[in-house]
């Protein structure tokens, strides 16, 4: 299995609990992750995380832009899946709708729909009442596994030591 990472895990990450000055080696990891699967996300993701001129744009942008998949033919017919099942579904606001098909989130799960890939994410499910569209809630419509980076971590036996 191969993993995608959402813009989430970076950036609070970075704002959070793993600092570059503080947690060195988390990234570091990342660095080596992105070298043993080829790839370390999607460009969508990429571009979300450029949008902030920061320490985060900086570290991302030192790799190679191959190391993010582009949309293929494939992922763009499963997007389209993702997109009218959001767009159709009532159950979700038309502002929430609009916002998480604007952003990367639709194109990771589309990706992951076209492999064996996990999303990697920090969102947590939407309960029943919700009207917000979330990764997970979509990921389990389509069978697209979804962990966190902490579960990641664990399946890649990763320990940052002092």
């Amino acid at each position: 299995m191969k993993y995608l990472l959402d813009s989430n895990v970076f950036i609070e990450a970075k704002n959070r609990y793993y600092s570059f000055k503080i947690a060195p080696g988390f990234w570091n990891w990342l660095e080596i992750f992105t070298e043993e699967q080829s790839f370390l996300t999607i460009r969508e993701v990429r571009n979300e995380i450029t949008e902030n001129d920061d320490e985060l744009k900086e570290w991302i942008s030192e790799f190679p832009l191959n190391c993010f998949i582009e949309a293929d033919r494939e992922i763009q017919d499963k997007m389209r899946e993702v997109t009218n099942y959001v767009t159709n579904n009532r159950r979700f606001s038309r502002e929430n709708k609009n916002f998480f098909l604007s952003r990367a989130d639709p194109w990771l799960i589309a990706t992951a729909m076209t492999g064996d890939y996990a999303v990697v994410t920090h969102e947590a499910k939407a309960g029943p009442g919700t009207k917000k569209v979330k990764i997970p809630n979509i990921s389990e419509t389509f069978n697209v596994e979804y962990i966190t980076i902490f579960d990641l971590m664990k399946i890649q036996k990763v320990s940052l030591k002092i």
